[in-house]
């Protein structure tokens, strides 16, 4: 499922955390990595070569690295703006997903998820993991949440892009055993104040409706699989239920109208790709 995955880095210590978490993808199938540091110049061109020449030190520390944990590792150093870089470098190596970090000065050249990431979202036409990477008092970097798939989230909202989002959770599954949360919420900008009475029949047909997954990962081992059907705004409830509820990964679709009505990529899942503080596995639609 995973076999080969671009790893974005900038080579800065928060790249350096970030390339810890790529030996948690073994268990999912994992071979080679992609190693991309993107070289951009905006205001004063010619200056490429030199950066390059900087960058190559760093670039092979991480390439040792990689390699001893028992991976072929390819480096990339392209010149050109990042994010659509990383994409068309992401295509030239036909990769099956691609790890970029979010938060802390340091991934990317951004001080949160705002431009590369965000646009790299928006961009490719693969998986994307947003990797959480916390700046420490001490200057250090840490990855948030180490286990990665311990405990995972899976948001619905019955669209084509969360069923494709669900495919990759049953593979996820089947190699981890890990539990699972399958949480579609009632939309209450959609359909106002419920009457108690609609509500637990709205549950009743929802619940039905998602049977058929929770027993699907259930047959491939999972450890527990819950339903749950709050009633709310569909990214503040994933939101809080990353808070409360001791998740290590979100797996969702990054776009497509479902029963909710939601664009996810331009207001659920961009809510979840900002807030939310856990790593998070954004599966696109198919285009």
């Amino acid at each position: 499922m995973f076999r080969k995955i671009l790893v974005c880095t900038d080579l800065s210590p928060a790249s350096d955390a970030l390339i810890q978490c790529v030996d948690d993808f073994k268990i999912l199938g994992m071979e080679e990595v992609v190693l991309a540091h993107v070289i951009y110049v905006a205001n004063t061109p010619g200056l490429e070569e030199m950066l390059a020449e900087e960058a190559r030190p760093g670039l092979e520390r991480q390439r040792k690295f990689l390699t001893e944990q028992g991976l072929k590792v390819v480096v990339e150093m392209p010149f050109g703006k990042p994010a659509h870089t990383l994409n068309d470098t992401a295509e030239k190596h036909d990769v099956s997903a691609i790890i970029v970090g979010s938060h802390g000065k340091g991934i990317l050249r951004s001080a949160t998820l705002g431009s590369v990431s965000s646009r790299l979202l928006n961009l490719s036409q693969r998986p994307v993991f947003l990797a959480r990477i916390a700046l420490l008092t001490s200057g250090k970097c840490e990855l948030i949440c180490p286990k990665l798939f311990s405990r995972v989230l899976y948001p619905t909202d019955f669209s084509e892009t969360a069923e494709r989002a669900f495919g990759y959770l049953e593979k996820v599954v089947a190699e981890t055993k890990c539990p699972v949360t399958i949480l579609h919420t009632h939309d209450e900008r959609t359909h106002g104040q419920p009457l108690s009475s609609h509500q637990e029949e709205w549950k009743k047909l929802h619940g039905f409706l998602l049977e058929p997954r929770k027993v699907r990962l259930e047959a491939l081992g999972s450890a527990e699989v819950r339903i749950d059907l709050p009633y709310g705004v569909p990214s503040q409830e994933i939101i809080r239920y990353v808070k409360e509820g001791n998740y290590s990964i979100v797996v969702m679709g990054s776009n497509g109208k479902g029963f909710s009505g939601e664009l996810m990529m331009g207001s659920v899942a961009n809510e979840v790709a900002r807030l939310a503080e856990v790593p998070i596995l954004f599966v696109p639609a198919l285009r």
